[in-house]
């Protein structure tokens, strides 16, 4: 539903979320579910295996050099610092199957391509591998910041529960704690997804003048459909990104203290 939204240009017939949501297009709202599937499996696992080993590198540093350790006890930015610097480096690690992943389902949702066998046909066929990586630039502009920022609030906002509490969190308010940071970082962030749908499946609309690149995009949205537009998917986003976030956030923190325990044992 939210690419849908994003990706109708101004000159075509308006859609809503009235329109969309009836009983005739509920096949064409799960388009896209099966290659989204299929690719997320290893896009999560490379995601927070990634995020785990960097974050945990930059903090052996820290701990060794002595400006890090100074700047650490000084400032108390350092710590959201290097939560969001190691998110940007897994989400870059992870664009080579996220940004594939963001051009097959979005071009499928928008009804460029019927199903995942033709996507991969489809954006293959005149540049090889190299179609599947042509939003890769607008994806990861919107989706460092985004990622990064969903990251960070949610360990800031454990850090505070740590404080307030006198506890870690339960796995529930891991989960409460995930939607929160979630919800905060797709308000902020929904202007650029908006951007990055409308180039990714621009190849639907032929008939139109090409966008350039983002600020061209960006320019022509404002000017030409105004600034509500890049807000249009906003509510769809939300419903289907904070439920989602808060879930993997909260099994992520759950599976996390249950091997390191096994580990512990296994040492024992």
């Amino acid at each position: 539903m939210k690419t849908l939204l994003q990706s109708k240009r101004g000159g075509a017939d308006p859609i809503t979320i009235k329109s969309i949501a009836q009983g005739k297009n509920i096949k064409m709202l799960t388009r896209g579910a099966g290659a989204q599937f299929i690719m997320s499996i290893p896009h999560g696992a490379i995601n927070f295996a990634v995020l785990d080993l960097v974050r945990n590198r930059m903090s052996n540093f820290a701990m060794k050099s002595t400006w890090a350790s100074e700047k650490a006890e000084n400032s108390q930015a350092f710590g959201p610092a290097l939560d969001f610097l190691s998110s940007a480096i897994a989400t870059i690690c992870c664009s080579v199957i996220s940004t594939p992943q963001m051009m097959v389902v979005d071009n499928i949702m928008a009804g460029t391509y019927s199903n995942f066998p033709n996507a991969l046909i489809g954006l293959s066929k005149d540049k090889g591998i190299l179609g599947f990586y042509g939003g890769w630039w607008p994806g990861l502009v919107g989706k460092i910041p985004s990622y990064a920022l969903t990251w960070t609030l949610f360990q800031q906002l454990k850090t505070s529960q740590l404080r307030m509490m006198d506890r870690p969190p339960k796995d529930i308010e891991n989960s409460f704690m995930g939607c929160v940071a979630s919800a905060t970082a797709v308000c902020i962030m929904i202007p650029m997804d908006t951007i990055k749908t409308r180039l990714v499946t621009q190849m639907n609309y032929p008939d139109l003048v090409p966008y350039k690149g983002i600020i061209d995009c960006a320019k022509r949205i404002a000017q030409e459909e105004g600034m509500k537009t890049f807000y249009r998917g906003l509510a769809p986003r939300l419903i289907s990104v904070v439920p989602m976030i808060g879930i993997q956030f909260g099994v992520y923190e759950f599976m996390k203290r249950s091997m390191i325990s096994e580990s512990e044992e296994a040492y024992e």
